[in-house]
C-alpha cells in the first residue's frame, strides 16, 4: 500500500498553466486499476482536485471543465466503487466541482450525474445518502435546468429508493429554477412526463412528491394545465 501522503486542504491554483500541470499530476494516479495497493493512491488525486477547486481552479473553467471531461472515467468508476473511503472522496470531488464552478458545471452533467443516480438504487444507505446530498448541492449550487431530463429518466427504475429521489430532484428543480427555463416546451414536458410516471406510482412517498410536482406546475403553468 502506498504511504499516506496528507493533501492540503487548499492547493493555490493562480493561473491557467498552473492548473494544467496540477492536473497532469493527477491524472496518472487517477488512472490506476483500482487494487487495495491503489485506493489509497486514487482517493488522494481525488483529494486534489478538490483541494485545486478550493484554491482557484474554478476562476478557468473552460479549462478545468476541459480537463476534467478528459478524467471523468475514473472519477466515476472511483464513486461507484464498494470501497466507502473512495466512493466518498469520488462524491466529494464532483460536489466541489459543481459548488466553485456554479453554471459552468454544465457539461459536467451528463458525466457524473448518471453515476450518481445509479448510486442511489443501492441497498447500502451510506452511498445513497452521499449521493443524495450530492445531487442536492448539485441543483442548489448550479441551478442548470439540464439536469431535469435525468431526474425524469430515473423514475423509471425498478428500485423504489431510486423513483423517490429523482421525483424529489424534479420537485426541487421546479422549485427553485429559473420559472422561464421550466417555461420552455421540452422542459414542460419533462414536468409532465414526471408527473404522468409518478402519479400512480405504487409507493405512496413517491406519490407524495408527486402531487407536489403537480401543485408546483399548476402555478408555474396554469395554461398548460388548461389544455
Amino acid at each position: 500500500m502506498a504511504p499516506k501522503v496528507k493533501i492540503p486542504a487548499i492547493i493555490e491554483c493562480h493561473s491557467e498553466s498552473t492548473l494544467r500541470d496540477e492536473l497532469e499530476l493527477t491524472r496518472a494516479s487517477l488512472s490506476l486499476a483500482e487494487t487495495e495497493e491503489t485506493w489509497e493512491t486514487i482517493s488522494n488525486a481525488l483529494q486534489r482536485v478538490i483541494s485545486l477547486s478550493k484554491g482557484g481552479a474554478c476562476e478557468y473553467p473552460t479549462t478545468l471543465t476541459s480537463c476534467i471531461r478528459s478524467m471523468y472515467r475514473p472519477i466515476s468508476s472511483a464513486a461507484a466503487s464498494e470501497r466507502s473511503r473512495l466512493s466518498a472522496a469520488a462524491i466529494d470531488c464532483v460536489t466541489a466541482l459543481a459548488m466553485g464552478l456554479g453554471p459552468s458545471f454544465d457539461s459536467l452533467i451528463p458525466l457524473f450525474i448518471p453515476t450518481l443516480l445509479s448510486l442511489c438504487s443501492r441497498p447500502n444507505k451510506v452511498f445513497i445518502s452521499r449521493a443524495k446530498a450530492a445531487l442536492q448541492t448539485i441543483i442548489d449550487q448550479t441551478q442548470l435546468i439540464s439536469l431535469l431530463p435525468f431526474f425524469v429518466g430515473a423514475l423509471r427504475d425498478k428500485s423504489t429508493t431510486l423513483r423517490l429521489i429523482a421525483i424529489e430532484g424534479v420537485l426541487a428543480c421546479v422549485q427553485c429554477f429559473n420559472p422561464p427555463d421550466l417555461e420552455k416546451d421540452a422542459r414542460a414536458r419533462d414536468i409532465e412526463n414526471a408527473i404522468r410516471l409518478t402519479a400512480t406510482d405504487p409507493s405512496a412517498d413517491v406519490r407524495k412528491i408527486s402531487r407536489g410536482v403537480f401543485d408546483a406546475y399548476k402555478i408555474l403553468l396554469p395554461s398548460r394545465v388548461q389544455r
